[in-house]
């Protein structure tokens, strides 16, 4: 587990909130997730097509579970930590992407994870969301990140290499690729 105080479990920590540009100019808010966030997540999954889910979740269930909306909302913001991108579509907030990352042994290292809505696709929320988490871990003291990426996901694939990130370790297996990545 991280070092951090044991008050900072479960508290929000509104200091990485922030606004973001698009490609396209569009403004997007990035923030931590919320308790509250669930008809907004669920939304989110519901509207992400089958590949996508099946790239992000490693399946392609219809309907989340309330298991899963549990696991995925439910986050103390120390060990399991979460930034969705909020856009206003509509006259109304929609979420359009979520990158997190879980803590894994030894205490410097996470697993890293991000899905962004299909209509929300190549416009580089991804990237901005990507090096506002790592800015994150870093001021955390994360040093590795690591994840697993389908062969067949090309996006997240060049995501990952143009990060500018040191790739320590790249093992392609069973049409899947783990990567590592040092932070520091």
């Amino acid at each position: 587990m991280i070092s951090m105080s044991t008050h900072e479990l479960g508290v929000y920590p509104e200091k990485y909130e922030k606004w973001v540009q698009v490609r396209d100019r569009s403004k997007v808010f990035l923030r931590p997730i919320k308790p509250t966030d669930v008809s907004l997540w669920v939304e989110l999954y519901n509207s992400l097509s089958s590949m996508s889910k099946y790239y992000r979740f490693f399946s392609s269930h219809r309907e989340p579970s309330q298991k899963m909306i549990k696991q995925y909302i439910e986050i103390d913001y120390v060990n399991n930590f979460a930034i969705v991108a909020i856009a206003e579509e509509n006259g109304r907030e929609r979420m359009v992407g979520v990158a997190r990352y879980i803590l894994d042994p030894p205490p410097d290292e996470a697993e890293l994870a991000i899905v962004i809505a299909d209509d929300w696709q190549n416009r580089g929320l991804g990237t901005k969301m990507l090096l506002h988490i790592v800015e994150i871990m870093i001021k955390r003291k994360i040093k590795k990140i690591h994840g697993d990426i389908f062969l067949e996901n090309r996006k997240m694939l060049q995501l990952i290499h143009e990060s500018g990130f040191d790739q320590i370790k790249k093992d392609d297996a069973y049409g899947v690729r783990h990567f590592k990545l040092k932070l520091q």
